[in-house]
């Protein structure tokens, strides 16, 4: 009887279908309602567009203390769909079909992208140095916080075990102790809240998303194992568990890193490989280790994938490339996290429609618990306070209250709670309960917190706003007007807008409202600084200032010159990203610290491998299989070291030329001047050191440095000239291939780490370029090698001096009176001895053990005699010790960058030798070695002078040998000080012309009325 009536059942179910199925067949309805998703994903993307709109055009107001966060309204639109689900047709629909959808789906589709480009994009020098508190907030803190909310709703807010037990109270407190501070973060970023406090926030949020995930398994775990739903669980377990998911993860993560990062240096020029590797990876990495390999954390492996792409693998993407990568993550990471909020808000707006289990005093209880939340993590903070202060940048009172008032809830908590509401081996209530309060925390807290955060903080006074910012921004708005105004009258001169209304222009272009912020400046500075110590109008920046706070803006002054610097070196191939990124990141640090004396190589070395590690690697380079990998890693690392210290070298000395411009006092920028030359001497201690313990690999990285920087500027070059539509775009592309396959080849290039004997280092030095093989042999053929201990003289001043050295290895310092210049490993000291009368000009002694090898000064001075280009190298190079043996007669000389000097040289000067009586132009200038000359007031310029631009010719009154130049040495400074913005005159002139733009202004005004 049954099997007829089954029978009957299934024939039934055939005459209800149309047509047979077949492995083809495909519902049209299904496809429809595929549609109609695919509508609604869309439609959701342009609400978040609309609403994106909406929260950076919200005015602030007394109400809204602050813009009205992003995540909190897309929630808010979610939940409202999924509340009116019935009346919105074919959406409703639409929102029907995806309430149903497993929250697993949310966490495998959009969590590990969110949780990558988080990662991906941070700043890895400063979560690095912050890596304590980040682990020690993110892991026993996450955990800790939990406990402490489990207890809060057992004990306060005393729900019995039939609404949730302990463990079940402890899995809700995982769900509510992962943060979300994005709006927070970004208000902070606004508001100009230090670089190392919001990675602290964010690091946090970032790593307690998988540490909550775990938490939040192992206590479901335990709570079903309590109620007899599932295994039991032991100690042994709980420990294995949490080992696998905490570490296994995020080891598992860096493996796959190192995998992508191998293979993405293979890449060159290809934006959609590269940003295609890095999407295939994450959910790679994801899935791995979720479901194949050790079951472990999925979460954290792909936060390990990021933090390392963050720290090595952006290395590995091109400059070219790595825009379109953050452009491309930029969208995806926006659409998802839209997408995830709207979903969430959806799925909890349909469970408030069908909500049998929340009870009237529920809602009571979560406005109490919202209290209680912020107090436990008020708690959970201050136990880790101790080591909060001794680890990572120093938290102060005012971090410590906003850390804790930004924990907000976001899309997480959400979605873990939805993992909860869907677990049947789980109680209805406390299912409903998890969801309840989840939505309720994540849109309480971002419409409370979020809001209010940028009042707390300036409550507090969390982020200084010194009178001198203020004045410097003040500033810049009279330049922004200024430059405007030049602008606008280059266009009244074009015929082509000789019509235009330019009273409208001035209104539509914001400069009656510039003028408003200004004057409401003008207003704050009088009152910061007191109407009788400083009119606020003052042309003067610095008038009224204390000396820390004049202190404080030459420091800022030298961190924005280092920056512009730094970015300079890049620009011009001379420096690796990965070197850029750090030097800047360190400017950055020590502008937030403007107070604190200059603390520059303290903050780079922290991110240097001590040469201890160093020799660990170069003793294993020789064992099979890792011995390559070690190999590579040393110099890569010793590389970076190079690169950051000579480029930070290079910028600091620059910098310290610049600083004559500075309007401020001179015993100001003397004292800062001192500090920035103590970190010069840090700086070269080290690299002498480094020099001194490895110069077979400083002698490879100088190669691939010098490579790296030459086929940059190949590459620059071809951009220019096709450009300018010099070369065809075939051969554009052929070149550019064939460049960017010679820097990865370069890349991937094995270098020989041994020593060269000095017949090879003869034949690559410098200054010996270009001579024949008869007279380069007679040099190796007399030169023989010299040892000498640490602070042994190698010749003193005065004596005789007969031979010329190299070093080979070590270190030199080479004394004169009022100063000294140091030398490494490849330098010739010293120039000066060959041009001078036969005697030394200095004293040089070793500073380490050092190998020298000596070179006879006779061979040299007969080649000068024979060879005038290789004597015009010897001259040249001499000025970098006379500028400063003789720096009185220096004149501009002293004050310039030398490498960017001697480039001078090189192209725009001319070596001559005249005999008394002659002679001479010096239209743009020039530089006296020897002899003697008088200009038309018979001034007398002695050997060792610089010599200004002369509007007629000088006499020579001794046979003299002297450079002549063929442009404005000053422009080489001038440059760089209009590059930098720190033309000493512009401060008077742009405050001279705004106030003659705001008479102007308001006559125009009256005019009008």
């Amino acid at each position: 009887m049954a099997e007829h009536e089954h029978e009957h059942e299934f024939e039934g179910g055939e005459e209800e279908l149309e047509a047979p199925k077949d492995s083809l067949w495909r519902d049209e309805h299904a496809m429809e309602k595929s549609a109609n998703i695919v509508y609604f994903l869309t439609l959701g993307i342009v609400a978040g567009l609309i609403l994106r709109e909406i929260n950076k055009k919200t005015k602030q107001s007394i109400i809204l203390l602050s813009r009205f966060p992003y995540s909190p309204m897309i929630l808010s639109l979610g939940i409202l769909i999924g509340l009116l689900q019935k009346s919105l047709g074919y959406i409703g629909e639409s929102a029907s079909i995806l309430s149903k959808m497993h929250p697993h789906l949310i966490v495998f589709v959009f969590i590990p992208v969110l949780l990558f480009e988080s990662a991906f994009n941070c700043d890895w020098y400063t979560f690095k140095y912050q890596m304590v508190n980040i682990l020690l907030l993110a892991g026993p803190g996450c955990g800790w916080g939990a406990i402490l909310l489990g207890g809060i709703f057992k004990l306060v807010l005393q729900y019995d075990d039939n609404d949730m037990t302990w463990y079940q109270a402890f899995t809700l407190g995982s769900v509510l102790s992962a943060t979300d501070p994005v709006a927070v973060v970004a208000l902070l970023k606004e508001l100009g809240a230090s670089l190392a406090f919001n990675h602290l926030i964010e690091g946090e949020a970032l790593l307690n998303d998988g540490v909550a995930m775990v938490f939040f398994i192992f206590f479901n775990k335990f709570s079903k194992a309590q109620s007899g739903k599932g295994e039991a669980v032991t100690a042994s377990q709980v420990v294995i568990n949490f080992v696998r998911n905490s570490m296994v993860g995020p080891a598992l993560g860096l493996v796959l890193g190192i995998l992508a990062a191998l293979w993405t240096k293979r890449i060159l020029g290809d934006d959609i490989e590269v940003t295609w590797l890095t999407f295939v990876f994450t959910y790679l990495t994801f899935y791995w280790a979720e479901f194949c390999f050790f079951k472990t954390s999925g979460l954290l492996a792909v936060v390990g994938l990021g933090l390392f792409w963050s720290a090595f693998g952006k290395t590995r993407i091109r400059s070219s490339v790595e825009h379109s990568v953050h452009t491309v993550w930029g969208f995806v990471q926006y659409s998802c996290d839209t997408l995830v909020f709207v979903l969430v808000g959806i799925i909890v707006g349909t469970q408030v429609i069908e909500e049998t289990f929340i009870h009237k005093s529920d809602y009571i209880r979560m406005i109490v618990f919202y209290f209680f939340m912020i107090l436990a993590r008020f708690i959970m903070i201050l136990t880790f306070w101790p080591f909060l202060r001794c680890f990572g940048y120093p938290i102060s009172k005012p971090e410590f209250i906003v850390l804790v008032y930004g924990g907000l809830r976001g899309a997480l908590g959400l979605t873990l709670s939805l993992m909860v509401g869907c677990d049947e081996e789980l109680p209805a209530r406390f299912r409903h309960l998890s969801v309840f309060y989840a939505a309720g925390m994540a849109a309480i807290t971002n419409l409370v917190n979020g809001t209010t955060c940028k009042a707390l903080v300036q409550y507090l006074e969390m982020i200084e706003n010194p009178v001198v910012k203020k004045k410097v921004y003040k500033k810049y708005l009279e330049e922004l007007i200024v430059n405007s105004q030049d602008k606008m009258r280059e266009l009244e001169s074009d015929q082509f807008y000789s019509m235009a209304d330019w009273n409208q222009v001035n209104q539509l272009i914001g400069q009656p409202k510039f003028i408003e912020k200004i004057e409401k400046l003008e207003t704050e500075i009088k009152y910061m600084v007191g109407s009788n110590k400083v009119a606020a109008n003052s042309s003067n920046l610095y008038e009224g200032l204390t000396d820390q706070e004049i202190f404080g803006e030459v420091r800022y002054r030298i961190y924005r010159i280092l920056k512009g610097l730094y970015y300079d070196k890049f620009e011009y191939g001379l420096c690796e990203e990965d070197t850029v990124r750090l030097l800047v990141e360190s400017s950055d640090i020590g502008l937030d610290h403007t107070k604190s004396i200059l603390n520059i190589w303290d903050q780079l070395y922290k991110n240097f491998l001590n040469f201890s590690s160093v020799n660990f690697f170069l003793k294993v380079k020789e064992i099979p299989l890792i011995g390559s990998f070690a190999k590579e890693y040393m110099i890569k690392h010793l590389g970076f070291v190079y690169d950051v210290t000579t480029t930070f070298l290079s910028c600091a000395n620059e910098a310290l030329h610049l600083t004559d411009s500075f309007p401020m006092g001179k015993d100001a920028v003397r004292l800062v001047m001192e500090e920035i030359s103590r970190e010069i001497e840090k700086a070269e201690g080290y690299l002498g050191i480094l020099n001194d313990t490895f110069p077979e690999i400083v002698r490879a990285i100088q190669t691939k440095r010098a490579s790296h920087s030459i086929l940059t500027h190949q590459r620059h070059y071809l951009d220019d000239t096709q450009q300018n539509g010099l070369v065809d775009e075939k051969e554009y592309q052929l070149l550019k291939k064939e460049i960017n396959n010679r820097l990865v080849d370069l890349e991937n290039h094995q270098f020989e780490m041994i020593l060269p004997s000095f017949h090879v280092l003869a034949m690559e030095f410098p200054i010996f370029s270009g001579l024949v093989s008869t007279d380069l042999d007679n040099i190796i053929k007399s030169a023989y090698e010299k040892r000498f201990g640490c602070d042994e003289i190698i010749y003193e001043q005065g004596m005789t001096c007969q031979n010329i050295f190299i070093i080979s290895k070590g270190n030199v310092v080479d004394e004169f009176q009022g100063g000294s210049i140091k030398k490494g490993l490849g330098s010739l000291i010293s120039y000066t001895n060959l041009i001078g009368e036969g005697t030394c000009m200095s004293t040089a002694k070793a500073t380490a053990d050092s190998l020298l090898y000596s070179l006879n000064l006779k061979i040299l001075k007969d080649l000068m005699q024979r060879n005038p280009e290789f004597e015009f190298k010897i001259y040249i190079n001499s000025i970098e010790y006379l500028r400063k043996m003789f720096e009185s007669q220096a004149g501009p000389l002293a004050n310039l960058e030398i490498k960017r000097l001697l480039d001078f040289f090189r192209t725009k000067s001319k070596l001559k030798k005249l005999t008394q009586n002659q002679k001479c132009d010096f239209i743009f200038g020039g530089y006296l070695f020897r002899g003697e000359l008088k200009d038309i007031n018979s001034k007398v310029y002695p050997q060792y002078s610089y010599i200004p631009p002369q509007e007629t010719e000088c006499l020579v009154s001794k046979d003299t040998i002297c450079l002549v130049f063929e442009d404005q040495v000053d422009s080489l400074n001038n440059q760089m000080l209009k590059q930098l913005d720190l033309d000493p005159h512009k401060d008077q002139q742009i405050s001279e012309r705004y106030s003659q733009i705001k008479r102007t202004s308001i006559q125009d005004k009256k005019k009008h009325h």
